[in-house]
């Protein structure tokens, strides 16, 4: 649905009483609204917020321009874990790759697929740390996952499955660890609470109060999470 200058994907949905906007990390934009909601209805509500969706939009679009291309090239920053390292490329590396002080350090034959090996290094780096992290806060939320796994999502930071599995992206790990203790509260209320209900966002308040300005954090920079 065109509306000024916006391009709005419009969806339904019979849980929604409310027309919502969403705003993609990419910039583009999709409203949900109640199943028998009409075209027109749905037309003169996003016509009332058409400012406030093109200011939003107009600020996701310069974080996404702030966004640093990364090139593995010495010198070039990478993140772990909420700091920044930057890469030094070595041919007497011991390692595929390692952190070295405030550095990344690359072997060199390794530079030919090095996406591949920092892949590889924040999965193998970030699995313990984030079952460490899952079993202190299953102890607050009262859930356990069957499972926990390191993979690609996606556009998904994490997600859970009706077997109680939990995965969380390769990503996640170049975040602070206050996101990543978010991430893993939030997917752990889910075991609990499969949809996104008062009771689940209530129980994610009891544990972590500031989880807005987690989602937030995501929201406005989680595009910096990235090896592109």
């Amino acid at each position: 649905m065109k509306i000024g200058d916006l391009e709005i994907e419009i969806r339904r949905s019979k849980r929604r009483k409310t027309i919502t906007v969403n705003i993609e990390r990419d910039g583009s934009v999709n409203a949900v609204a109640p199943f028998d909601c009409d075209d027109e209805t749905i037309r003169k509500e996003l016509e009332t917020r058409e400012y406030l969706i093109s200011k939003h939009v107009a600020n996701r679009k310069a974080v996404n321009k702030a966004y640093i291309n990364r090139n593995f090239i010495n010198g070039q920053a990478f993140l772990f874990m909420g700091q920044s390292y930057n890469l030094l490329i070595d041919d007497t590396a011991k390692k595929a790759l390692e952190i070295i002080d405030d550095k990344f350090v690359l072997n060199e034959k390794y530079l030919p697929k090095a996406k591949e090996t920092f892949i590889r290094f924040y999965k193998t780096k970030g699995l313990p740390y984030i079952k460490e992290r899952i079993e202190y806060f299953s102890k607050m939320v009262g859930r356990e996952p069957a499972s926990v796994k390191i993979m690609e999502l996606g556009a998904h930071w994490a997600s859970c499955t009706p077997s109680h599995n939990v995965n969380f992206h390769w990503k996640c790990i170049m975040a602070k660890p206050m996101i990543i203790d978010y991430l893993v509260v939030h997917e752990l209320t889910h075991l609990r609470y499969p949809q996104h209900t008062r009771q689940f966002w209530d129980s994610v308040f009891s544990v972590m109060p500031n989880y807005k300005e987690c989602e937030q954090w995501l929201h406005d920079y989680g595009v910096t999470l990235s090896l592109d």
